[in-house]
Parts: C-alpha cells; structure tokens; sequence
C-alpha cells in the first residue's frame, strides 16, 4: 500500500525528484514553483510525486490550465466554480470571506423559483476552497478579510476561460454585486464604498447618482465622491452669456431645502456636481468658493429664460418677476470652485449624463 501523507513545501525530495523539477524550465520563477509546491503539497501520495512532476508542463500558463482543468473534475460543479471565479473577477479588490457562502448562494438562485433552490452552505465553500488553495490567497482591507487570487496572471487566464469578454455578462455580473452589496452584504461599512464601482462598470449611471445623492452613501470619502459623480459631467462646453444654449440650473424651493443633492448639506448649498458644500452657496453676494452652475440645451429646459426647471424634480416654475424675492422662488444653483477647475475652468455644463 502507499503512504499517504501531507507533502510540505519545505519537505526534502529525493535526488531524482529535485532534477525533474530543474530540467523543468517553467521552475525558473517564483510563481510556478510555489504553484507546483502548493499543488504536490495536496497531492498527498508520496508514492507517485515522481510520476506527477513529470506531467508537469514548461510553462506557468499551461500549467494553471492544467491544474484548472484538474479542479474542475474534482468538484464536478462547473456553474458553481464559473460563478465563483467569475465574481472574484469582477470585484476587482476581492471577496469579503464572510461574504461568500450568501453571494454564491444568491447568484445560483438569481432566476430560480423557490421550489428549486440550489443549496451553497459553508461545506460547500469548504470544498471549493480546499481544491483551489493553489489559486487563491487572503488578504486584509480596513480591518476586513478578502479572498483574492494568488496572481493577476491567474486572473487573466480565468477571464479569458469564463468571461471571454463578454460585454453584456459583465455589466450583469457588476449589477448583481450591486444589488447584493446594497441589500445582503454582511459588512455596511466595506459594501457601501464598492457599489458606486460595480454600478459605474455595470454602466448603471442613474443609479450610481441616486445612490451617491443618497443617505446610503455616507461611508464614501469626499474624494471618491468626486471622481465618481465628476467622470458623469456632461462634457458640452457652453458660452458665457445667459442664453438658451447656456442656461442657469435651479431647484424649486422645496427640493432647495432638502437633501436631494447630497447626504450631508441641503440642496441650496450643496455643488451641484460633487454635492459637497459650499460655504456661502446660497448667498446672493460673490464668493471666490463658487461659480454659477449652467446647463447646456439639452439638459436645459424647453421654455427657458421664461420658465425654469428644478434640475431634481424636474417640475417647471415660472421665473419670477418681482422684484423682492419670496420664498417659493427657484433658488440658483452653483458648483464648487474645485468642479470649476476640474472641469477645464471654463463654461461646461454642469449636469450629469445619465445614459
């Protein structure tokens, strides 16, 4: 009978075994050295480690798809291990380890009735994670565990193998990590930061402004915030005058009042393209922290100069004719002096493209 044992990394192999692994000219990197290791290491039978190093072939890509192809027959679930490796793609940093079980759970689910539920529990991550040890590594993010791929040579081959660049595939995949960040994810603070991405990539644009608009958003920091909602900046440059082609964008004085531009300031004070404040926004007198905020035709309003539209609930009000103003007229809106500069410090619509 054999003897069966766990072979370790750091385990002495007999003479013969240490030239097979020399003559093989794929051992010259780190990379598929560790993954031969890794992969002898659960072979287990001393027995035949000779025989399995001569399998082994000269280059690193041939032999992950090899040891792939392996895992593949073991587990015997090709759906499950695509849907794993093909979230693990797409989340760009890596996957929450107490995240995992839920999501995959969720995906296979995603278009099954109740009466057919695919069951993912933790033995069956434990199998899947057992089989790709050589594939897979940990790694932390605020305090957070992650499960990653060992190498972005890895990632590449499986993007090819699963996604195959399948354009529609991926935006469904971002939109599923989206919709599983903002509804089931077990960690707020870590699933609040990545759902703007997956929407962005999932080219989900108008729910990737009502989320960062929204209370839910809180935990993304001022400077991602801004590279977000800025990348979404309509990119028309208008002239100076107050005209049909270069119109002042407004809110109805209740959307004014209200946070609907962002989480944290009201509308009236809030820049109308990264929401943050502006000290001083709503007043009348200049201020060097704002410029006017303007809109170029086709986000304007129809009937403009004689009626304006709120730029949020997109109700039209007549513009005002008196002289003192009241506290139902539109109030004006600006953008912060950091906007104005990001986006060429000239004339440039100010709204965001949402398709």
């Amino acid at each position: 009978m054999s003897t069966v044992f766990k072979l370790h990394i750091f385990m002495t192999l007999e003479p013969e075994q240490i030239s097979l692994l020399l003559n093989n000219k794929g051992c010259e990197h780190a990379l598929y050295l560790s993954s031969i290791c890794e992969n002898l290491r659960q072979f287990g039978d001393y027995s035949l480690v000779t025989s399995r190093l001569t399998t082994y072939p000269q280059t690193i890509e041939e032999l992950l798809h090899v040891l792939l192809n392996e895992v593949y027959t073991i587990i015997n679930n090709q759906s499950l291990l695509d849907a794993f490796f093909k979230l693990l793609i797409i989340s760009n940093v890596g996957l929450l380890e107490s995240d995992i079980v839920s999501m995959l759970q969720h995906f296979m689910n995603k278009t099954t009735d109740e009466n057919n539920q695919i069951l993912v529990n933790r033995m069956t991550w434990s199998t899947i994670q057992r089989h790709l040890k050589t594939f897979l590594d940990t790694t932390w993010m605020d305090g957070h565990q992650l499960v990653i791929y060992r190498h972005a040579s890895l990632e590449q081959i499986l993007q090819k193998r699963c996604l195959k660049e399948n354009t529609d595939e991926i935006r469904s995949l971002n939109s599923f990590m989206a919709d599983f960040y903002l509804k089931h994810s077990t960690i707020k603070d870590f699933s609040s930061r990545r759902i703007p991405y997956h929407y962005e990539q999932g080219h989900m644009y108008k729910e990737l402004v009502t989320y960062l608009r929204s209370s839910e958003s809180r935990k993304i920091s001022r400077i991602d915030r801004q590279a977000y909602l800025r990348r979404r900046r309509c990119t028309k440059y208008i002239p100076h005058a107050d005209t049909p082609l270069s119109q002042r964008a407004y809110l109805c004085h209740v959307c004014a009042m209200q946070f609907k531009l962002g989480p944290f300031t009201m509308a009236k004070s809030s820049c109308l393209i990264c929401t943050n404040m502006i000290m001083g926004g709503n007043m009348a007198q200049a201020n060097a922290f704002k410029r006017e905020a303007r809109l170029c035709q086709k986000h304007g309003s129809m009937g403009y100069p004689h009626s304006l539209q709120c730029i949020v609930c997109r109700s039209l009000r007549p513009k005002p004719t008196g002289t003192a103003p009241t506290v139902t007229d539109p109030v004006p809106l600006n953008i912060c002096f950091d906007c104005w500069c990001a986006g060429g410090a000239t004339p440039r619509c100010c709204a965001l493209e949402l398709d």
